[in-house]
């Protein structure tokens, strides 16, 4: 049981970087036809605006990590993580 909880892990990873990355591919999308949502944010907003382009840049990667702590969070009874007294 000990290397299904890999299994879990790795399938929740690699899930969130999917999303992750079509999310950001919608992004470019935009980008390329002309709506410059992202780039004109940073015009507008600055410093702010630059840190949300960037995050929007890193979002597979958020994805990756938001996977694996939602499969901790579904699944503890497979991944070894703590559970009540009362749901076992």
């Amino acid at each position: 049981m000990k290397s299904m909880k890999w299994i879990y892990y790795g399938f929740g990873a690699f899930i969130g970087f999917v999303c992750g990355t079509v999310i950001e591919f919608i992004f470019y999308l935009l980008e390329q036809s002309g709506n410059r949502v992202i780039s004109n944010m940073v015009r507008d907003y600055g410093i702010l605006g630059r840190f949300i382009a960037e995050m929007v840049t890193n979002l597979p990667y958020m994805g990756l990590a938001l996977g694996i702590v939602m499969v901790y969070w579904l699944f503890p009874e497979v991944v070894g993580g703590p559970t009540k007294s009362s749901e076992r």
